[in-house]
């Protein structure tokens, strides 16, 4: 009796201590003896699951495990000496088994619903990133031939028309698996010009049908959070859009976008001031180079009532902040990770980068379409 009892204990104890898991294993042609990396891809960031060495035969194994009672599926990028070879959705209990060659995609992968629906999804991205890589040489070479002067008609169209299909069948996924995770992967996909496949304000309302379908089966999931802040942030743009179309024509259309914080920042919160609104991308040297031209108008006539409200066009978040923070701009600094498919971009007719407009004290826009070349001039007469 007393054996009997000391067993069920050391058992109980056991079930205490286990810990919610999955397995990845799998093996990697030419992977042999191969770096393996598993990174948690998560909602807004990325953390190191673990490093590990592939056998002499590029096979490996590994067991995630997670603290508490139940395991948050995840996703899981899989690379091979530092060279991206999948990604993977994993949840509890599943063991999941990756085939792939590290020199050439695709990978097969079974043992797991969601990885599958994820390669299934990818493999729609890559086929459209690939044309639309193959049009973009195509613009280059007509470009150079014509001396930059823009993208042919036919060639745009093109262009376009891999982004609507690309589009179209990201659409059909959502519709036909609306119970996965994986529907969190199509909605956060990009060609490869940085555009955002659902780039439309009106996207909120997709946004919102699979944040509600996921939020039952995955009420924690940080994923699922994610797409709920998302679907705030594009329903807020929606009334943007809305409200521009019944401004006024003296005044500005109000827009709040995060700063380097992660804070939003109103522009009508600097009200009352003489603010230069500035459109700009922190990926070009030249665009860098001249924020020192604008800290000189900065520092001369801040103290007269002067300020900036500067928009970044970037789809690279943390590049950008980097970039904020290494030049210590001290005037508002803003960026909504868009790039050029922001809701500002169509609010405030951007249709080329720098350039910037004018508000006087009164609110309203006295200048617009502003180069460089003109700004200090007209923040020169609006400070006197």
């Amino acid at each position: 009796m007393k054996k009997s009892i000391i067993i069920s204990l050391c058992l109980l104890a056991a079930a205490g201590c286990s810990r919610p898991s999955a397995t990845i294993s799998g093996c990697i042609a030419g992977g042999e003896q191969a770096k393996i990396t598993l990174m948690h891809q998560g909602a807004t960031t990325q953390r190191l699951l673990d490093t590990l060495r592939a056998d002499a035969g590029g096979c490996f194994r590994y067991v995630i495990k997670q603290a508490g009672k139940a395991f948050e599926p995840m996703f899981v990028s899989l690379a091979v000496d530092d060279r991206a070879v999948a990604t993977l959705l994993v949840e509890g209990g599943e063991q999941v088994r990756i085939t792939a060659d590290r020199n050439r995609y695709p990978y097969t992968v079974e043992g797991s619903e969601g990885s599958s629906l994820l390669l299934l999804l990818n493999n729609d991205l890559y086929a459209s990133s690939q044309r639309f890589d193959s049009l973009m040489a195509l613009v280059t070479a007509a470009q150079q031939r014509q001396g930059n002067a823009g993208i042919p008609e036919a060639l745009n169209m093109a262009l376009g028309d891999v982004y609507v299909k690309q589009y179209r069948a990201a659409v059909t996924f959502l519709i036909r698996h609306p119970s996965s995770l994986a529907c969190v992967a199509a909605l956060n996909q990009s060609l490869p010009n940085g555009l955002p496949v659902f780039s439309r304000p009106d996207d909120a309302i997709r946004i919102k049908l699979v944040y509600d379908s996921l939020s039952v089966r995955y009420p924690r999931s940080e994923y699922v959070l994610a797409l709920r802040d998302k679907y705030e942030e594009r329903f807020n743009e929606m009334q943007l859009l809305s409200k521009m179309e019944i401004a006024p024509e003296t005044g500005f259309i109000d827009i709040k976008i995060p700063n380097t914080k992660a804070e939003p920042v109103a522009l009508s919160s600097l009200k009352g001031q003489v603010i230069l609104v500035y459109f700009w991308t922190s990926t070009d040297k030249a665009q860098l180079m001249y924020n020192n031209e604008l800290r000189e108008l900065y520092e001369q006539y801040s103290p007269k009532g002067f300020t900036i409200y500067q928009v970044a066009l970037d789809t690279d978040k943390a590049l950008w902040a980097k970039a904020v923070t290494e030049q210590g701009l001290p005037w508002t600094n803003v960026c909504d990770g868009y790039g050029t498919a922001s809701s500002v971009v169509r609010a405030y007719a951007v249709k080329s980068l720098p350039v910037g407009c004018l508000i006087d004290r009164d609110g309203d826009i006295v200048a617009a379409g502003l180069t460089n070349d003109a700004i200090a001039k007209k923040v020169a007469e609006l400070c006197r």
